[in-house]
């Protein structure tokens, strides 16, 4: 009943959205989709997965059984499931606004979720509908550690 329920809100989302795709930038590079692209849920920019968590530097692990992700970047471990509004950075549970779903096969998470997890800040140009996410790569004197 709970994934019916987050498959209404997004279809009634996605189609309000007006069918035009947010751009999502990681160091002013725009990052590639494959297949679903990101859509505006609930006044959330959701993105699939792997896509941000791997532009941004993170190795990401999908569990098909459990529909589980866990990304790793540096010293980072960050844990979520499908619809669990729930999250975990290094164990220390975090609430999401909007609970990770799946649309056209794909799991879509919050994007700022994604970006402020592992460290990086994220500014949104509403003017052009673009996200613009910066890592501390790009910031002087901030060393990350070795991959």
């Amino acid at each position: 009943m709970k994934a019916l329920v987050l498959a209404a809100i997004a279809l009634s989302s996605v189609a309000m959205a007006g069918g035009e795709y947010p751009l999502v930038k990681v160091n002013g590079k725009p990052v590639e989709f494959k297949g679903t692209q990101p859509h505006t849920i609930v006044g959330r920019v959701m993105v699939p997965v792997r896509g941000v968590f791997e532009a941004i530097g993170a190795y990401v692990e999908y569990n098909p059984v459990n529909h589980r992700v866990t990304a790793r970047r540096a010293n980072e471990e960050i844990d979520l499931g499908l619809g669990d509004k729930l999250a975990h950075r290094n164990g220390a549970e975090i609430e999401l606004d909007v609970a990770p779903l799946t649309i056209e096969g794909r799991m879509m998470v919050p994007l700022r979720f994604i970006a402020e997890s592992l460290g990086a800040t994220v500014d949104y140009v509403k003017d052009t509908r673009t996200v613009e996410i910066t890592t501390n790569e790009n910031i002087p004197g901030v060393k990350q550690p070795p991959r």
